[in-house]
């Protein structure tokens, strides 16, 4: 065998529930019924209306079912929808107050820390000059043996002189 003798073929797939099919079927199927019906014109419109009315309630009954699945599912959906906005919302203010929380304690740490360093720094300055002071007043005292004992070391080199 060979290709050529081959015939392509195309394969169409159709998708949907087969609700026009079946409407357009029991159409054509009433259309004949009533061209073969042995029945009065009077009984025939009797029959059709009936017929129609009792399409038009299943219609109705059908469009009511559908309306109530609608709303059922809509209620359940804003019904999750709400619930999951209040849990956002809680858990948004639970953040925003942990948040607050945190910012405070921040603050109230760095303002320790602050006074503590202040506190320490002016405890520096304090030692730091009562240093200074202590060691201005031990040059004196140094100065002043040193001065002193100049004093006596020239007195002794002048009486060792005289001798």
């Amino acid at each position: 065998m060979s290709d050529q003798n081959e015939v392509p073929y195309v394969i169409i797939e159709k998708s949907g529930t087969g609700l026009g099919a079946f409407i357009g079927g029991a159409i054509v199927g009433a259309i004949v019924a009533l061209l073969y019906a042995p029945r009065s014109g009077a009984e025939t419109q009797a029959e059709l209306k009936e017929g129609m009315l009792r399409l038009r309630v299943d219609a109705g009954r059908r469009l009511g079912d559908l309306r109530e699945d609608v709303e059922d599912t809509y209620g359940k959906v804003r019904g999750d929808v709400s619930d999951r906005l209040e849990v956002a919302r809680e858990d948004l203010k639970s953040r925003k107050a942990n948040a607050e929380e945190a910012v405070r304690v921040g603050r109230d740490a760095a303002r320790k820390a602050r006074e503590d360093l202040e506190k320490r720094v002016a405890e520096s300055k304090t030692q730091y000059r009562e240093r200074i002071s202590a060691a201005a007043t031990h040059a004196e005292e140094v100065a002043e043996t040193v001065a002193v004992e100049d004093a006596t070391e020239g007195d002794v080199v002048e009486e060792a002189t005289e001798e």
